[in-house]
């Protein structure tokens, strides 16, 4: 069985992407600052759902995260910088961290999510510092960028 490991897995769209993941019947490693919150999460689907304490600033933590994972979802976000969970220090130095930890080890597959920067024609330097360490990955973008619910982007590979 597949292992995989999600960044953020209980936020707005990790939780949703640890319940999609959890009903293909993958086990995952929910790397979360907060693992009681995590629970929700592991009441649905038949997969397997292990809560796992890790921080995105913290490369020990990320790199344990990580560990035997044959991919990676980054979904951490911040939108309010709150002491030391600045932009910078999670979408730019956390991206990173989590890059160079799968380069390290050898995942598969990294799939690497941010609001920050979704115009296509933007070059967000949370994606910047992912593809850095991976350079030669497959990247998709969003075509166009919407706001509206009822919005779906088309996704586009470059």
């Amino acid at each position: 069985m597949t292992l995989i490991t999600v960044f953020g897995g209980t936020g707005f769209l990790g939780r949703r992407i640890v319940e999609r993941l959890a009903r293909e019947d993958a086990t995952l490693r929910v790397a979360v600052r907060h693992p009681e919150r995590a629970v929700l999460a592991m009441s649905v689907g038949t997969g397997r759902t292990i809560p796992m304490v890790a921080d995105v600033r913290d490369p020990s933590t990320v790199a344990a995260a990580i560990a035997g994972a044959q991919s990676v979802v980054n979904a951490v976000s911040t939108y309010v910088e709150k002491g030391s969970e600045t932009y910078t220090a999670v979408h730019v130095h956390g991206a990173r961290n989590i890059a160079m930890a799968c380069q390290r080890q050898n995942v598969a597959r990294l799939v690497h999510i941010s609001g920050i920067g979704a115009d296509p024609a933007s070059r967000s330097t949370s994606e910047h510092a992912a593809l850095v360490k991976l350079p030669s990955r497959k990247r998709s973008r969003p075509q166009r960028s919407c706001v509206q619910a009822s919005c779906s982007p088309s996704m586009g590979a470059s």
